[in-house]
Order: C-alpha cells, then sequence, then structure tokens
C-alpha cells in the first residue's frame, strides 16, 4: 500500500465516522459514501479498518495507564490489571464514542477479528461495568 493509498484510506474511515456521527441511525455508511466503496473492497474490510483503529487507541491508552501506574509502583502502590483495562477502556469509549459504537453493532461482521479485544473486554467487564469481577493479576 502506498502513502496515497493510506491517505486515501484514511480520509475514507474519518468520512466515515463523521457521517456516523451526524446519523447514528443511519448504520455503517460503506454503502452511502463514495469514498468508502471506493477505498475498501467490502463492509467488512471498512470494519476491519476501524477495530484496527480502535485496537491501537486502545493499546496507546493501556501504555499510557500502565507508565502511569509505573509511578504509582514507586509509592508502593500496585496496579490492579482489570482496573487497569476498564479504565482504558471507558477512556476510549468516551474518546472515540462513534467508533465503538460501530464495532458493538456490526460485530457479527467482524467475526474472528475480535478475538484480540475479548482479552480485554472480559477484563474490563461488559459494557464497561465498573461493577464487574476484577482480575486480581497485577501489572508488572
Amino acid at each position: 500500500m502506498s502513502w496515497d493509498d493510506h491517505n486515501r484510506r484514511r480520509a475514507a474511515i474519518k468520512a466515515v465516522l463523521a457521517y456516523a456521527e451526524k446519523q447514528p441511525a443511519g448504520g455503517l455508511p460503506y454503502e452511502h459514501l463514495a469514498e468508502a466503496a471506493a477505498n475498501f473492497s467490502s463492509r467488512r474490510e471498512l470494519l476491519l479498518a476501524l477495530q484496527y483503529d480502535w485496537s491501537q487507541a486502545l493499546w496507546a491508552r493501556i501504555e499510557v495507564l500502565s507508565l502511569d501506574g509505573n509511578k504509582r509502583r514507586r509509592r508502593a502502590k500496585l496496579i490492579d490489571a482489570g482496573e487497569l483495562a476498564r479504565a482504558a477502556w471507558s477512556a476510549c469509549a468516551t474518546q472515540h464514542p462513534v467508533l465503538r459504537r460501530l464495532l458493538d453493532t456490526y460485530r457479527d461482521e467482524l467475526g474472528p477479528a475480535v478475538k484480540r479485544e475479548q482479552g480485554i473486554r472480559t477484563m474490563a467487564g461488559p459494557g464497561q461495568s465498573v461493577d464487574a469481577k476484577v482480575d486480581r493479576t497485577r501489572v508488572a
């Protein structure tokens, strides 16, 4: 993939998210946006690109929070992995609500692509519930 292809795909993703934000009941706008169909061979390919964006944002948030946790550990306070996952998930869902809504709505079309995310979702708890069981594994 060339940089031009990459930039066109990024622009198409931004257009999809902007459309979905303005028309929340409109579903995944693959068929409604020419740039989506022109840059992604199928709805599933578009969803995989959206899933990739979510994964990148989530892992970045986990990394930031765990770096912050290193500072806390120096003050003799351990970070619970479940708490870390919940905080990261919640922060990402707040920062990217349209992206999260699309992925939740079209989860079945993603199929196996969501398996990597399921481990974090399990730790974070269903539906970002703060009352979910906490994994007592400590973050190293």
